[in-house]
Order: C-alpha cells, then sequence, then structure tokens
C-alpha cells in the first residue's frame, strides 16, 4: 500500500486508519495463505468455540453466525480456499468504544470476521447491537444498549467512515474532517462528507472557488464513479434510515421523504436486513421489489447482490402483471393498445375500481348462497351440503366452489360431517349445480367485459363509490371505446377495420384483481405467487388497485414495504396525492408511515428551487444538507441557439470531468429529439439519445424526457424548454418539473427558449 510521509505528519486520523487497515490485511493475508495450503475446518470451528468462551458479550452473536457460515461453507465446497470477507474493500466503518477505561476497535463491514487476540473485528453491519451504535451514535456520545442481553455503557471514542478500493485506503470521514486522496497524496475538504449522494461526492468549488456562470462542472474530489448504477451505502446511512431497516419485521412500513432522501435505499437495505435476520422465516427467493419502470430495475439491480443478498427478483409492475394476466386468462390477446384514451385510463386506475370489483365478487356470491340454499333447503342431507359451503365462507367463490366438489367426491373433509353421509341424489344434485357456479365464477372475462361495456353498470358502481369523479360524457366516451375494443376481441382474432384485438395496458390489474377475488391466489409457472416480502417503489405512480393487487400476494404476516413521495407524481391518471385517502382505498387503517427529513441527492440550491416550483403542493420538504453551486437559467430566442450553447459546455466538461454524466431533459420526447440531432451534429462526445429507460449508468449525456429519468439521478442537470407552454402554471407541470430538478447532485442549469416558465422564481431570470 502506497504511502505519503507527509500525510503522516500532518493528519493523524490517516495514520491510524492506514495503520489499522495494514494489520487487518496482513492478518487477512496469513489466513488466505494458510486457506491456500488446505485449512481445516474443524479447526477453524474448534478456534471460534474457543474465542466463544472468552469473548465479550457483544461478540458472541457475531462468532455464532461466523462459526454458522464456516459449517455451511465446509458442508458445501470442502476444503475451499475462500475468505468471509472480501480482503480489497474489508469494511466501510471504523467504532472506536470505550468501556470501563478500556478502548477497542470495532470494524463494521458486509461479512462478519473475528480475531480479537490479533486485534480485528469486523461486524457484519445487519448484526445488532454493535452496528446500531455505528449508525445510532455519534463520535463522542454516551451510549447504552443490551449485549448478549446485558446492559453496557460507554462512549464512542471515534466513529469514521472509510472506503477503501481494492485494497487501498482512498477516504475517510470524521469529526475531524474529509480526507481524500489524490494520486498518491493525501488532501483534506472542507464541509460535510457525502451521505447517499451516489455522484462525486463534496464539491470542491463550492467552498473553493469562486462560481464562473456558464461553466458546467463542479470539480470532483477524487471519489468520482464511472458506474453510476445506484450504490450500496451501507456506511452513509443515517440514524432514521438504520432504525427504519432494522424496525419491527412484521411491519407494514411506508417510506415517505423528498426526492433523494433514501426511500429506495433504505427498502433495499431493509431487504439485505431482513434476510440476515429472518434467515429460517424469510427466503431471498421468495421475495420482490417492483419498480415502475426498467431505467428503475436497472438503477437497484446490483445493491442486493453488493449486499451479499442474491435471488431478490426486481422486476417492473408492468411485466409482472402482463407476465402472470397471459398465463391466467390466454384467451386475450398478448398486444395491448398504443392509443388509450385518457379518460379510459383515468376510469379504469380510479380507486373506486377496488370497491366494485368487490361488488361484483359480493354479489355473485350472494346470488351462488341463495341458489345453493333453495336447492339444498328440502333435500335429504341437504343441511349438511350448506353447513360445509358455509364454513368456507372466506373463500373466493370458485375456490370455495372447488373445496366443496372435492368434498362431495370424498376426497377432502370439511367441518362436522362427510360427504357419504348425505344422500346419493342430493350429491348429484349438489354438484351439478356447483359446477355450473364454479364455470360463471371463473369466467372473470364475462365479469369485466359486462362491467366496461355497459354505461349503466359503470354509471351505478361510479355513483355508489365516487360520485363526483366522472361525468356522462366521460362515461360515455369510455363505454365507445371498450365496446370498440371488445368487438375487435370478438372477432375471433383476426384483424379488424380498427386494427388487431388488444387490450388496454390498465386492463391487465383489472382482471388479476377480478381473479383475486373470485378464484384465490394468483399462479404463475412455479405455482402459488406468493411473497415472504414485497418493496413497491415510488409508490405514489400506482393506483391503489394496483397496490392492493400486490399486497395480496404477500404472505400473512410477512412484512411489506412501500416507498413513495407525493411531490413526485407524475401519472396523472393514476397515482395519489394524499396518504391518508390511499390507505382509506387500499383499506388499510393501521400503518407506519415514516417521514426522511434529510435530502442527500441534490444539493441546498437545487432543493430550494424544487420547494418552489411545487407552490402549495409542497409538504414535509426534506432540507438538504450540503450546498453546492447556484441553479443557472440560461435564457435564448431558440432551441439552436440554446444547442450552441450547450454544446460548448458539455464539450468542455468531458475534458474536466471525463467521469461525468450528463442529463438533458425535456418534458415531451419531441423536444429531446431536437437537442439531441443538434448536439450530435456539434460532436458533442458520448451523446446518446435515451427512448426506452435504456440508460447506461456510466459517463456521458443522455438526452431524454421527463418520464424516463424518474427515481434516477445524474451529477448535472440540463432541463431544456422550460417555457410556459411547456411548463404552464398547473398541478402537473409543477410535478413534473419537480422530478426534473431533483435528478440533479451537483449542478443544474435551466434553459429556456420563449417565455418563461410561470413556475420558474423571479429571483432566477434575467432583468
Amino acid at each position: 500500500m502506497t504511502k505519503n510521509n507527509d500525510a503522516f505528519s500532518r493528519y493523524p486520523t490517516v495514520v491510524e486508519e492506514t495503520q489499522l487497515l495494514e494489520n487487518v490485511q496482513q492478518h487477512l493475508s496469513t489466513h488466505a495463505t494458510r486457506l491456500g495450503r488446505g485449512a481445516n475446518y474443524d479447526t477453524e470451528m474448534l478456534e471460534l468455540r474457543d474465542a466463544m468462551a472468552v469473548a465479550h458479550p457483544e461478540d458472541l452473536p457475531s462468532l455464532v453466525e461466523q462459526m454458522t457460515r464456516l459449517q455451511a461453507i465446509a458442508a458445501q465446497r470442502g476444503q475451499g480456499d475462500d475468505l468471509p470477507i472480501d480482503p480489497s474493500s474489508p469494511y466501510f466503518g471504523h467504532l472506536r468504544l470505550k468501556e470501563d477505561g478500556k478502548e477497542r476497535d470495532v470494524l463494521i463491514g458486509k461479512r462478519t470476521y473475528l480475531a480479537p487476540e490479533q486485534g480485528v473485528r469486523i461486524v457484519d453491519w445487519r448484526n445488532a447491537p454493535v452496528s446500531r451504535i455505528y449508525y445510532c451514535y455519534e463520535e463522542g456520545d454516551d451510549y447504552e444498549e443490551s449485549f448478549g442481553g446485558k446492559p453496557r455503557r460507554g462512549i464512542v471514542t471515534a466513529r469514521r467512515s472509510i472506503t477503501i478500493q481494492d485494497g487501498d485506503l482512498k477516504r475517510i470521514s470524521s469529526i475531524e474532517g474529509v480526507f481524500v486522496r489524490r494520486k498518491g497524496t493525501w488532501l483534506q475538504l472542507d464541509g460535510i462528507g457525502p451521505q447517499l449522494s451516489g455522484g462525486q461526492g463534496i464539491s470542491v468549488r463550492a467552498d473553493h472557488i469562486a462560481p464562473v456562470r456558464g461553466r458546467l462542472g463542479v470539480d470532483a474530489d477524487g471519489t468520482d464513479r464511472k458506474d453510476k448504477h445506484l450504490p450500496e451505502i451501507s456506511a452513509l446511512l443515517d440514524r432514521a434510515q438504520f432504525e427504519l431497516i432494522s424496525s419491527n419485521p412484521e411491519d407494514f412500513l411506508v417510506v415517505q421523504g423528498s426526492a433523494g432522501s433514501g426511500k429506495t435505499t433504505v427498502g433495499l437495505h431493509r431487504i439485505a436486513w431482513l434476510a440476515y435476520q429472518k434467515q429460517k422465516r424469510l427466503d431471498p427467493r421468495k421475495m420482490v421489489v417492483i419498480v415502475q419502470n426498467n431505467a428503475l430495475s436497472h438503477y437497484v439491480a446490483g445493491v442486493l447482490p453488493a449486499l451479499g443478498v442474491q435471488g431478490v427478483r426486481v422486476i417492473t409492475f408492468e411485466r409482472w402483471a402482463s407476465t402472470i394476466r397471459k398465463r391466467l386468462v390466454p384467451e386475450l390477446p398478448d398486444r395491448y393498445s398504443d392509443d388509450t384514451p385518457t379518460i379510459v385510463s383515468r376510469i379504469k386506475k380510479h380507486p373506486a375500481l377496488l370497491s366494485i370489483i368487490d361488488d361484483i365478487a359480493d354479489a355473485q356470491d350472494e346470488a351462488s348462497t341463495a341458489k345453493l340454499t333453495q336447492a339444498m333447503s328440502n333435500a335429504p342431507g341437504g343441511d349438511r351440503v350448506l353447513h360445509a359451503w358455509r364454513h368456507l365462507q372466506r373463500l373466493p367463490l370458485a375456490a370455495r366452489c372447488r373445496r366443496v366438489l372435492q368434498w362431495l367426491d370424498g376426497d377432502a373433509r370439511i367441518g362436522r360431517y362427510r360427504a357419504d353421509t348425505v344422500d346419493p341424489r342430493t350429491l348429484i344434485h349438489a354438484e351439478s349445480l356447483l359446477s355450473r357456479i364454479q364455470d360463471e365464477a371463473s369466467d372473470i372475462v364475462s365479469d369485466w367485459a359486462n362491467f366496461f361495456t355497459d354505461p349503466a353498470a359503470m354509471r351505478r358502481g361510479f355513483e355508489t363509490h365516487a360520485p363526483t369523479a366522472f361525468t356522462d360524457e366521460d362515461i360515455q366516451q369510455a363505454h365507445a371505446w371498450n365496446v370498440s375494443l371488445y368487438k375487435r376481441l370478438d372477432a375471433e382474432g383476426d384483424d379488424t377495420d380498427d386494427g388487431p384485438p388488444v387490450v388496454d395496458r390498465e386492463d391487465d390489474a383489472i382482471l388479476l384483481r377480478l381473479h383475486q377475488r373470485k378464484k384465490g391466489w394468483l399462479r404463475d409457472t412455479r405455482g402459488r405467487v406468493e411473497y415472504d416480502h414485497m418493496m413497491i417503489d415510488e409508490v405514489q405512480d400506482f393506483t391503489a388497485l394496483e397496490v392492493r393487487l400486490m399486497m395480496d400476494c404477500v404472505a400473512r404476516n410477512c412484512p411489506i414495504t412501500l416507498a413513495g413521495d407525493t411531490a413526485q407524481r407524475i401519472v396523472q391518471e393514476g397515482g395519489f396525492d394524499d396518504w391518508d385517502a390511499f390507505f382509506d382505498d387500499l383499506g388499510k387503517t393501521v400503518a407506519h408511515v415514516a417521514p426522511l427529513k434529510i435530502a442527500y441527492r441534490s444539493t441546498a440550491q437545487v432543493m430550494r428551487l424544487a420547494t418552489e416550483v411545487l407552490g402549495p403542493l409542497a409538504k414535509d420538504v426534506a432540507r438538504a444538507n450540503r450546498e453546492g453551486a447556484e441553479v443557472e437559467v440560461h435564457q435564448f430566442s431558440d432551441p439552436g441557439q440554446a444547442v450552441d450553447f450547450l454544446a460548448t459546455a458539455l464539450r468542455e466538461l468531458s475534458v474536466r470531468e471525463p467521469a461525468a454524466n450528463v442529463a438533458i431533459v425535456a418534458r415531451h420526447m419531441v423536444q429531446a429529439r431536437v437537442y439531441y440531432e443538434g448536439l450530435r451534429k456539434a460532436e458533442v462526445p458520448q451523446l446518446e439519445l435515451i427512448t426506452d429507460q435504456d440508460f447506461s449508468f456510466a459517463p456521458g449525456v443522455e438526452v431524454t424526457d421527463i418520464r424516463q429519468v424518474k427515481g434516477l439521478e445524474f451529477d448535472y442537470v440540463i432541463m431544456v424548454d422550460c417555457n410556459a407552454d411547456t411548463y404552464p402554471l398547473s398541478d402537473e407541470a409543477r410535478h413534473h418539473m419537480h422530478v426534473g430538478i431533483t435528478r440533479a447532485a451537483h449542478q443544474l442549469w435551466l434553459i429556456t427558449t420563449a417565455k418563461p416558465s410561470p413556475l420558474i422564481p423571479e429571483r432566477l431570470l434575467d432583468d
């Protein structure tokens, strides 16, 4: 490891951390050599057993966990040569704890590794209570925690966040300051260290360099990442985030917070925590993360494997619902409409549909019960058939029919009676009737079509549950569209003058909810769709029906995590902007809503504008914890002039900061194409047009629209055509501009090419 003698004389913190890392690496190197010669796992476990006999109480859980892992490795691999931790990055946090006048160092990493006699204690960040001290206490704090069932008191004499890359110490964040090694030389930076920034860390320019208007870039601090996927940031979790992650595993947890406050990070780290703490009950292979789009799916995909959690599926709701619907309702086409009218989308996404579907299912259940009661009331042994029927009243109708038919065949026992005590003539009659009821209950396509092609039924449903939501004209327009769709479906697969058979994207959720209410659990190629844990990200853009559909695929008493921010709602046809109303629509009266109050992604300057743009829609906006470059508005007369200006700035940036990634964000794709073509002709390097969420998450310039960037983060963001006609004074425009603004980690420009949007504060505009 390269040393810099100057740093050793000036920065004692660097000296300490360098020596500590060298001690750990030397021990790991010796251990690796022993493994390479063919270590005996029995000997290793005996050593661990001996260590447990003299260990501190707080070390016992980690030693047990280490022994369990060693046993698993021995069983699976025989005499392997793998270290239990990664020597190139063995830990990311350093605690020094003082108890009863004695100090000891505890390192926080992704795996547990304990060799107390050699002064090496690395504890898995998920392993309470030691990790709790790291996340919940600051340097100088007194702590009181329960270790091994015994109360312990002490002082945190040192708490540092450590960055180790390829075995080299790169960065130290501590109360003494932030130390970064650049090209072999250690420097001390001013300001606050990066927390959940995911970008290039501290902005040196903001503290040390006078701002230059019209110059893109803030100068990196030497920690810029070429990989722009969401990183795992276990070292940087704050106390509030850690408390949420480690909260009751039975909880239905709602993580609410402004853009960049760490909602997604908390949700993903909670999965890692649950997978570790509840290994016997919660299987990562039965966990799922549902996101809005493919870009988000790719953005977060690497976090869980980096945390040591394999097998968790990350999938878009659209793909999840489409795959299951096509399997359960194969008679409907695979193709979807590209031009569904807005009013149809609004109706099919309205939260009242949850109650309307319940009404449809309940009415059929009541009618079927009445038929069966009438048929069995005077039949010999009919009371026993009705007893079995009522005994299963909580089951969906088709599932109840199936179970009672099995009972009639002698294949099941229900309640007090056996079917062989029922008169044979009654059995035959009951089987015939229940078979017909089951067929009717299983025909969810007819339920779907009958409702949406019957204006009177639609009117009754919405008048009952949302009387002011739609006008008669709205209902008639939706009816006309649905009738045209159904005619195309009724053409037996042939294309008609109106086009090939299609369904609306919104129909998948409706059909699957009908299936749940009438037939029971959804099923895929692996069987019942049932999860041990589900995380739904950007939940504010899902409908209540979609969320309830997903939540009802989670096993009983298993945790659910929702993450969202109503200020970032961009799906106006669906979604919600009020948490309480949303829970009412879901039928959930108790939920732990946990607000995150610090925005880590964007600077204070960016967050101030983001709040101003929301205007009256701003609620509980998080505060930023770092300063940065001022937001700039550049006004031009037309896009051509703007392209010329941007091309120069982007070419210069690519030379100064080759690892930076820039998003040029338009509200509409047609605008994005104009800027892409202009910048392409101007030979801006590493330029890409993103039309289908296929971001590279790498250095370069990506031109796209607002809907594509939702949930993502970029070093620099340039919002183009921020004009009055593009972003008028409307709630939808406020939400869209807010989303674009809050993608920026370090610097934001707004470009106008006509009259500026009224959402832009006067303070930013030229006189």
